[in-house]
């Protein structure tokens, strides 16, 4: 395994040394050294889990192949070290993203963000936690995101208020068609909208609807229509019930703006 881990250190060391030459820009040799010594991070976290570190390898590589890629666009005189506190958590949770894309470009990302003087401050540590709690298909919806930072966006709660007024309570919150072009789970996008409104990159304002017009196609949607079905299969109770829609909307937090442009751009 040494050996391997050796090798592995040489395809993240070429992400830089591969575009600037010792005698060229000398600058740059610290980024190689101290990325050289990352991948022990993850022999030492693993341990004897073999199979677990081939595979950190490979996605350590796959992500090597876009970090050189970011960095032909960086200007050589901008280029700097990324922060160890950014670069070493990273790097150790590339292990986990052997069979994602998308989380490994968010991760590619943020790793050149790092080593750009124009963005290596906007880049807060914890960016790197947050990769971790996306799936991928909420990695997908936030990149969907990227062109409309400063938008609102439509959301509806579906409630069932019992024809006597008896009570009511909300069967499903959140749901909304933002993304449905690129995810592909599409009847968990309540519990996606859910987890990045958790992470504080989306809020949802009380009660700040849009538009009555922007809601009818969400109204229409065949993934709402199933949720519906699915809870009206749920008991013959529901008979008492009718169905009442609430209108609402999510924007971006400065945070949440701040990290798609950095991780997702």
């Amino acid at each position: 395994m040494d050996d391997n881990l050796k090798e592995l250190a040489k395809v993240i060391e070429g992400a830089v040394t591969e575009l600037y030459k010792d005698a060229v820009s000398p600058s740059i040799q610290p980024i190689g050294t101290m990325l050289s010594y990352l991948p022990r991070t993850i022999r030492l976290a693993f341990n004897r889990w073999e199979k677990w570190i081939i595979n950190g390898e490979e996605s350590l590589k796959l992500t090597g192949d876009l970090l050189r890629e970011r960095i032909k666009e960086i200007p050589e005189y901008k280029l700097c070290e990324p922060e160890p506190y950014i670069a070493i958590p990273a790097i150790q949770q590339l292990s986990y993203c052997e069979n994602s894309d998308v989380l490994r470009e968010l991760y590619a990302n943020l790793l050149a963000s790092s080593m750009n003087t124009d963005t290596k401050w906007n880049v807060h540590p914890s960016f790197v936690d947050i990769i971790k709690q996306l799936n991928p298909d909420e990695a997908k919806l936030l990149k969907s995101l990227l062109p409309h930072t400063f938008a609102s966006h439509p959301l509806l709660n579906i409630k069932y208020v019992h024809k006597k007024n008896i009570m009511h309570f909300t069967a499903i919150s959140n749901f909304t068609n933002v993304g449905f072009d690129v995810i592909e789970n599409k009847c968990n996008i309540c519990s996606y909208i859910e987890n990045i409104e958790r992470l504080k990159i989306i809020e949802i304002p009380t009660l700040d609807p849009l538009a009555d017009k922007t809601y009818e196609s969400l109204k229409e949607n065949s993934v709402l229509k199933k949720l519906i079905e699915n809870v009206n299969a749920s008991g013959n109770w529901l008979d008492m019930f009718e169905i009442r829609y609430e209108y609402q909307s999510f924007n971006l937090t400065n945070f949440g703006v701040n990290f798609i442009k950095i991780s997702c751009n």
